[in-house]
């Protein structure tokens, strides 16, 4: 009798995690159609005079509901649910930290845009990185009782402490507000520190431990795994050294060493990804088309992401990504619409959130994908006219157009979930 009480009880357990996934992947799907609405208001901002809008807040609370309203929502949600060892995943601890993260990001949604880094932002984007903490201290101990760990949980614990680590760059941010210190260059560092450690660090490593914890559970070939953890650790040893490719600017001697070292894994980190790629079981992870569709542009993605990253040791390439904003605009979004978002809804698709039989559905994901490939064409072609000295305002309209498409498609996306949650 007690055996059978133990059952049920788990068995309950587990159906309530089920919908507390299934809740937070509608909320993030929700929160990804409200970045696509402000991505949209400040693409309209550049076009329209809306003296009423200010076009500096306005970026700061979309970056910062972005982050923390869509991707780290988005990941942690699929970390707890999928890597956590059963036994901790119902643990309440991860639904408090989810719903402190929701609140903070909301709360950092409707601060931004009326006071910019005014005091209820600032305490809002601080709460939101102590739910963090709270969360990564427990996701740590937990997925360390997990015996041979294989690469899945190494590239997920090197991505939360990356998490971690990334936010002493608003830390540092703010402690230059508060001194009101003039040092321009540890403010530059800042921000690249922060949004290395989030985009090369916390996000392309998020994307590769879910895949990996996917493949293992389908089940590798035996000669894959080797290969596998050569990549895992490269990629996992390229995040610090890498980190100085934002900083050749300085012009000094260690930090070129350093960023050319950190050049060097991510190479092998490619070469061993193609290794992988070959043998790997794509066609048993994501048995939808749509889903392997998907999969393939966000491995394109993180190609053409390392290649940029390698090329800026090249001074010509390096000016080009850190000074041409249509191509700094277009990296960040290579990374989180292109690897990413592409990488979660692949997921989303292949763990049944979306019922890809329907058209609508299907049609829901084309349009969105088409307008982050035509935003991401028209940010490449803008940038290389900029650098062979040709500007035109014909840009500007077309990445309206885009911003529309990216809100159609969100929009679309949350419809699908939800008809997809009724069928």
């Amino acid at each position: 009798m007690t055996n059978v009480k133990v059952s049920a009880n788990f068995s309950d357990h587990l159906c309530y995690g089920m919908k507390n996934k299934q809740f937070w992947i509608t909320t993030s799907l929700v929160n990804l159609c409200i970045v696509a609405l402000l991505g949209f208001t400040l693409r309209s901002k550049i076009l329209f005079p809306l003296n009423f809008i200010n076009y500096g807040n306005l970026i700061n609370a979309h970056s910062h509901f972005a982050f923390g309203g869509w991707l780290t929502l988005a990941f942690l949600n699929l970390f707890t649910h999928t890597l956590v060892p059963l036994p901790y995943q119902q643990r309440a601890w991860y639904q408090w930290m989810l719903w402190g993260m929701f609140f903070t990001a909301v709360g950092m949604l409707f601060s931004f845009p009326f006071q910019g880094y005014g005091p209820i932002a600032i305490i809002f984007s601080t709460l939101f990185i102590f739910f963090t903490y709270g969360y990564s201290w427990v996701f740590i101990k937990d997925i360390l009782t997990v015996k041979n760990r294989p690469p899945a949980y190494i590239l997920a614990f090197v991505s939360i402490i990356c998490l971690v680590i990334s936010s002493a760059g608003p830390f540092t941010l703010a402690y230059l507000m508060a001194s009101k210190s003039g040092n321009a260059i540890l403010f530059k560092d800042a921000i690249y520190f922060y949004l290395h450690f989030q985009y090369n660090g916390f996000f392309t490593l998020a994307v590769f431990a879910m895949l990996f914890f996917a493949a293992n559970t389908t089940g590798l070939p035996n000669k894959v795994p080797v290969i596998t953890k050569w990549f895992t650790w490269l990629l996992c040893a390229s995040v610090l050294p890498s980190f100085f490719l934002t900083l050749l600017w300085h012009s000094g001697n260690w930090e070129r060493t350093l960023a050319i070292l950190g050049a060097v894994l991510i190479i092998g980190c490619l070469i061993c990804l193609f290794k992988v790629g070959s043998t790997f079981p794509i066609r048993h992870i994501y048995r939808s088309l749509i889903a392997r569709w998907l999969w393939f542009l966000a491995l394109f993605s993180f190609v053409i992401k390392s290649l940029l990253q390698t090329g800026t040791l090249f001074p010509g390439l390096g000016n080009a990504v850190f000074g041409l904003r249509p191509v700094i605009i277009g990296f960040l979004h290579l990374v989180f619409l292109g690897l990413c978002t592409f990488y979660i809804l692949s997921n989303y698709i292949s763990t049944g959130a979306f019922t890809i039989e329907k058209r609508f559905v299907r049609s829901a994901i084309f349009v969105f994908a088409g307008a982050v490939i035509f935003q991401e064409t028209i940010l490449l072609i803008q940038g290389v006219g900029l650098l062979l000295g040709n500007a035109s305002p014909i840009y500007n309209w077309l990445l309206w157009l885009a911003a529309i498409g990216l809100f159609v498609g969100s929009f679309m996306l949350v419809v699908a979930r939800l008809k997809s949650r009724e069928g």
